[in-house]
């Protein structure tokens, strides 16, 4: 990852208490993260970093889209998402990321990179799936002329069972399926 100070938070020199920060992630943040899976969208995040003596709890709101492609017809799509997450950051001798809610960073670090942790969590806060949603008439938004030609794609495909032969160790298996 490139280094960009907007991402930085220098905690020492915070006094104990909760500081609150706001961040909007666009292209320029997916463009800083090196393999990034997206380049683009539109996040507000707001960060409420309580200080301790020994423990920081960082708690990111999350809210906005992230542009991607539909996995149905290939075209650009917004995907929504709103997420909150809550990650303790506690002292230690070495860096460890100990869970997924929590981590360890050395007592002589005097700041925290939040962008490996903003990304994780917009990655893993985004539908497996990316599709276009529905219509009020419940119409699909994917491109027609894509869907068409899958819809044809999977008629020439589909496996017509009563022309081929079924394998005979199958049938001790449905059986089970049927009890």
């Amino acid at each position: 990852m490139k280094k960009d100070k907007e991402y930085i938070i220098q905690y020492k020199g915070l006094k104990d208490g909760v500081h609150n920060f706001s961040y909007l992630i666009d292209s320029c943040f997916f463009a800083m993260i090196e393999d990034s899976m997206y380049n683009d969208g539109n996040i507000k995040v707001e960060l409420s970093l309580n200080k301790g003596f020994n423990i920081l709890t960082l708690d990111f709101c999350l809210k906005g889209y992230v542009s991607s492609v539909c996995d149905n017809c290939l075209e650009p799509i917004n995907v929504p998402f709103e997420n909150s997450e809550r990650i303790y950051v506690k002292f230690g001798d070495k860096y460890e990321e100990m869970s997924d809610e929590s981590l360890m960073i050395p007592h002589s670090e005097h700041e925290i990179d939040i962008r490996k942790m903003l990304y994780d969590i917009i990655v893993t806060s985004l539908p497996m799936r990316h599709l276009h949603e529905y219509d009020k008439k419940g119409n699909n938004k994917c491109n027609p002329d894509m869907i068409k030609i899958l819809n044809e794609y999977s008629k020439n495909n589909s496996i017509d069972s009563t022309h081929k032969q079924s394998d005979p160790r199958w049938e001790g298996l449905k059986k089970l399926i049927d009890n």
